[in-house]
């Protein structure tokens, strides 16, 4: 038969309370962080070692309302202002603020606190924690403060492009007129042919790097204004060929266009649209090596229809493709420009695309591998095709051209 055990040998409850709370008062003290407690009355009641070796003070000073006087006096008022209105709606909280340390410097810290309750539902105040946090906080306002530097650079690069193309548009007019002046000489003088040729190709090149250069400043600042009507596909990539043929024919390129049967129609700016499909097919012309074949080629997919330009040129490597979209970015610097342009027509196509509620996705296998890009649109609710489009003719089109 078991004896109860004697009444001055049983734990009472009490004690066991009190070793509960120095267990919990030990494990707190060698704790990393700042560890305090509050009582019902809003007042702070306990501080862990922690805390006190970081400001330097006794518990008594920290007690109560104290631990405020520690803190930064810009931060102060919204400290407080969190703390009650916390308190009062009886919520956990997160806040950072400016702690003074025992050597006098002032370091970030974040506080949280949730509110504690007896098994009865009654509330006993908040328990929280405190960590240091100052090097984290410098470092997000260095970097807040270059990307600030990055956005006011980037908004002078655009401010400066535009003014760029601007200005050099004032020497194109004089400079075609003289090129018409040379062409109606020629007649009396052969020998002119030639050269008028090189300034006319050189005129049209920088018209291009001009066009380029105010395209991109326009579209990156939202300032293009698209006139959207219904548009078919096909039409589209005729236009789109029609503004790419010449470079296509001078570097001796065939091109097959294979579309689909049915006339897809869009909802878009025609230009806009057929500037964006033809710096595609420039693209494609210019890293394919001469003479080759180009592809292009529509599919459908869902709410969607794609615009396929494939070619077997030199490809684009795995480390360039993610940048591949990035104005200004070229692939090779180390190597001699050859008239590549300045590396925004891949940028304008994309941005034009996405105007349009779609996009332009690249795609190669390496190195010499060719790249496929691919214009993607919604296409229109079912309905009449539109007036004075190209419906006569087989929506389902090849074609070979060559220089």
């Amino acid at each position: 038969m078991r004896h109860a055990q004697p009444e001055a040998t049983r734990p009472s409850f009490e004690s066991m309370h009190l070793e509960s709370e120095d267990r919990f008062r030990v494990m707190a003290d060698s704790a990393p962080v700042m560890i305090w407690v509050s009582g019902p009355d809003r007042q702070f009641e306990w501080f862990n070692k922690t805390w006190l070796d970081f400001t330097g003070r006794s518990a008594e000073q920290e007690r109560g309302s104290g631990w405020f006087e520690e803190v930064h006096p810009e931060d102060l008022e919204r400290c407080i202002g969190i703390w009650h209105a916390s308190f009062e709606a009886r919520q956990p909280f997160s806040m950072d603020f400016r702690l003074r340390r025992h050597d006098g410097t002032q370091r970030w810290v974040l506080m949280h606190g949730v509110p504690r309750h007896a098994s009865d539902g009654s509330f006993h105040g908040y328990t929280g924690s405190c960590v240091d946090i100052h090097e984290r906080k410098e470092l997000e306002e260095r970097l807040a403060e270059r990307t600030r530097a990055l956005r006011l650079a980037d908004r002078r690069k655009d401010e400066f492009l535009s003014m760029l193309a601007h200005d050099l548009r004032n020497p194109l007019g004089p400079i075609a007129n003289a090129t018409a002046i040379l062409k109606m000489m020629e007649s009396q003088t052969p020998a002119i042919a030639p050269v008028r040729q090189i300034v006319e190709r050189q005129l049209e090149q920088l018209r291009r790097v001009i066009g380029d250069m105010r395209d991109v400043t326009r579209i990156t600042q939202a300032k293009v204004e698209l006139h959207c009507e219904r548009l078919l596909v096909a039409d589209l990539v005729r236009d789109a060929v029609a503004s790419a043929q010449p470079q296509i024919d001078t570097r001796g390129h065939r091109l097959n266009i294979q579309l689909d049967d049915a006339p897809l129609v869009v909802s878009g700016d025609a230009s806009r649209l057929t500037q964006a499909l033809s710096h595609l097919l420039c693209n494609a012309a210019k890293f394919t090596p001469m003479p080759g074949t180009i592809e292009v080629f529509t599919t459908v997919r869902g709410p969607q229809v794609s615009i396929h330009v494939k070619d077997h040129g030199q490809g684009i490597s795995h480390d360039f493709l993610p940048h591949v979209f990035e104005p200004f970015a070229q692939e090779n610097q180390s190597t001699p420009r050859t008239n590549n342009g300045l590396g925004v027509g891949l940028t304008i196509a994309r941005r034009l695309a996405q105007m349009h509620g779609g996009d332009i996705t690249a795609e190669s296998g390496g190195r010499n591998e060719g790249a496929e890009f691919v214009l993607s649109l919604p296409l229109c609710e079912a309905g009449d095709a539109p007036h004075g489009a190209a419906g006569d003719q087989p929506a389902k089109e090849s074609a070979e051209s060559a220089a």
